[in-house]
């Protein structure tokens, strides 16, 4: 079996056979109606007559909150963003245990009988990058059919008033804003919540290959965590809250040095990857099944 068929194979699977996407959308809708719930209030509050577009709703979703462990004053309570931490931990979640089950079922047998295990392996990070795209997409055509039954405006992308307003919101960092919506920034908050969403789902199907993939999930769980407590370079899914940083505030997490961070994980999990299957053994693994 070639490279091209065994990715055909992990798509049809691990991704179109895959019911667990069937969640993505009432997650979706759940997301969306909390943020909708939360922009109608601020535009009352702040008198806004404008059209709120898709794009205030999606920064809305992906907006995330001060890192915790930086709170200058204890009397002030940090929002903890429990749905953005779900959206991150269910993406993972979708398929965080096919690449194992694959590896002690179906894939063994093609491994033994080929013995293409770097094909193998590479055919893995395309099906998990495939994954994340999918389960992005879902969540993205969900949240545009939300936007359009609600009223909102799908194309406008240029206003940046409704922006402004749900972003500055810290306690922590000196709000500088923007003063027009270029097409950096609408493919930074359509775009930084699916890089992270790929890294993480990586890094857990690299861990898999050591530990079982329930542990691996909890150490993606504290990856999440991490990146609401702190804004230290490790805490790369900072960058999944779209207007948590260097763009909308002084001294925010730096979204190029996120993106380099997580360029440079997925470079060294695929590489890593081909390097450890080499020596994996595959028989006492099943054994253990």
């Amino acid at each position: 079996m070639n490279v091209s068929k065994i990715i055909l194979c992990d798509i049809k699977e691990g991704v179109i056979k895959n019911n667990r996407n069937i969640i993505v959308p009432f997650l979706c809708v759940l997301q969306c109606l909390y943020a909708h719930l939360n922009i109608k209030m601020y535009k009352e509050y702040h008198e806004v007559r404008n059209t709120t577009s898709l794009l205030d709703l999606f920064a809305e979703i992906f907006h995330g909150c001060d890192p915790i462990g930086k709170n200058p004053n204890p009397d002030i309570k940090i929002m903890i963003p429990y749905l953005w931490f779900s959206i991150f931990v269910f993406a993972v979640f979708i398929s965080f245990d096919y690449m194992h089950n694959d590896l002690t079922q179906f894939g063994i047998q093609i491994l033994t009988r080929t013995r293409k295990r770097q094909a193998w392996w590479v055919s893995k990070c395309i099906w998990c990058y495939a994954s994340s795209f999918w389960f992005y997409f879902l969540f993205y055509l969900s949240t545009m059919a939300f936007s359009i039954i609600n009223g909102y405006d799908v194309f406008q992308i240029r206003n940046v008033e409704m922006i402004n307003i749900l972003a500055d919101r810290s306690v922590i960092y000196s709000y500088v804003g923007i003063t027009e919506m270029n097409t950096l920034y609408v493919l930074s908050i359509i775009f930084m919540p699916l890089i992270v969403i790929c890294t993480l789902n990586m890094i857990q199907m690299l861990l898999s290959l050591v530990i079982k993939p329930m542990y691996s999930y909890l150490v993606i769980i504290g990856l999440v965590v991490i990146g609401i407590i702190s804004d230290s370079p490790i805490a790369f899914t900072r960058i999944g809250m779209v207007t948590f940083n260097n763009i909308f505030f002084d001294n925010a997490y730096n979204e190029i040095l996120g993106i380099c961070i997580c360029a440079i994980i997925n470079i060294i999990c695929i590489v890593t990857g081909i390097l450890y299957f080499k020596r994996y053994d595959i028989i006492p693994d099943k054994d253990k099944e």
